[in-house]
């Protein structure tokens, strides 16, 4: 694999460990092909790709606390400046999210603080993002990605220098433990006026 989405380094360790299966997404500044060219939001320009980790934007009053201690994890090149990847993804379903209330709803299943998900669907009202759940894979051994320039930047999407290979790879969930998340989930989207009890 050579592509990858940017995500933040605290999101991605719970993708990995298995605690979340799904993100909140509306595309970054440079998503935008050109400053002519209307803001289009967020796009899946692939099925499967490579979570690579990044510090853009992220800081800790945007994660809720029971979260912090996942950004140990760190998202800038190392000494010899490399970034670790350690997962990939595969995107089971994209769910656009029409009203904030439904984004509300699965609060509890994202590492966003509410704050921040009402900023975020604040900006750019016009198109509302969506909500990714993904079948997320540990590869067999962390790979050391040499930086670029060229992953900087508010953008979602990059393609790497090199090829990740998904041999050995493992995923961090069971069909049975993925499936039963994700039910969960699209059933509050559905009907935010469910009280999670009722579906635990």
């Amino acid at each position: 694999m050579r592509y990858a989405l940017k995500e933040w380094s605290t999101t991605i360790e719970a993708l990995g460990k298995g605690q979340i299966i799904a993100i909140w997404r509306k595309g970054g500044i440079e998503d935008t092909p050109n400053i002519k060219t209307p803001f289009t939001g967020f796009n899946i320009e692939q099925k499967q790709f490579v979570l690579f980790p990044t510090g853009t934007h992220q800081s800790l009053d945007k994660v809720k606390p029971e979260w912090w201690s996942l950004n140990d994890e760190k998202a800038s090149p190392n000494k010899d400046n490399q970034i670790k990847v350690k997962y990939w993804a595969e995107v089971e379903e994209a769910i656009e999210i029409q009203a904030f209330e439904q984004l509300l709803s699965i609060s509890s299943q994202l590492i966003n603080t509410n704050e921040h998900l009402f900023s975020s669907w604040e900006l750019y009202p016009d198109h509302k993002g969506k909500v990714l759940l993904l079948r997320v894979y540990k590869l067999n051994d962390p790979i050391l990605v040499p930086y670029s320039q060229k992953y900087s930047g508010c953008k979602s999407w990059i393609e790497l220098k090199i090829d990740i290979p998904k041999i050995g790879s493992s995923p961090t969930l069971s069909f049975k433990e993925y499936n039963s998340k994700a039910r969960f989930i699209k059933a509050l989207i559905q009907d935010p006026a469910i009280p999670e009890k009722l579906l635990a």
